[in-house]
């Protein structure tokens, strides 16, 4: 088990990085996590048109799906609220940061995953926790 103390301390450094983050990290984090994601755009069709057209991307990294779906499983059956909100607040700073200056969804979501990935390192597997921080950790340095 983590000691909380020590877990609740590296969160709230996280998040202290995530309210400092530039545009250009930003940008860097964003780039990163939608090629980690493995982006695919549906081509338009008269298929999708009628059925209400398509809703945008479509992440094709099942790796990643299956690693962020998990942490947060693991989160949610451990009673680990304090995590996952680290995860959101941790977001939130980054729309708060120069990061705001342009759309980095992205960079949003690459600070979510690494935030709780940290945050629920005792509950996921080394592969899941590397494939959740990868972007934080080529752009800003270890977790």
């Amino acid at each position: 088990m983590t000691d909380k103390n020590t877990n609740d301390a590296g969160l709230q450094s996280m998040i202290d990085r995530a309210e400092q983050i530039t545009a250009e990290e930003a940008e860097a984090l964003d780039i990163t996590w939608k090629a980690d994601e493995g982006i695919l755009l549906p081509e338009p069709s008269a298929s999708l048109a009628i059925q209400g057209g398509a809703d945008g991307r479509m992440v094709t990294n099942a790796d990643l799906v299956a690693a962020w779906q998990h942490a947060l499983d693991a989160a949610g059956a451990a009673g680990r609220v304090e995590e996952i909100e680290a995860a959101q607040q941790a977001g939130r700073a980054v729309r708060h940061s120069d990061a705001h200056l342009r759309d980095r969804a992205g960079a949003e979501e690459a600070v979510r995953s690494a935030v709780l990935a940290t945050g629920v390192r005792d509950l996921v597997s080394d592969d899941e926790f590397a494939t959740l921080t990868a972007a934080w950790r080529k752009v800003l340095g270890e977790v």
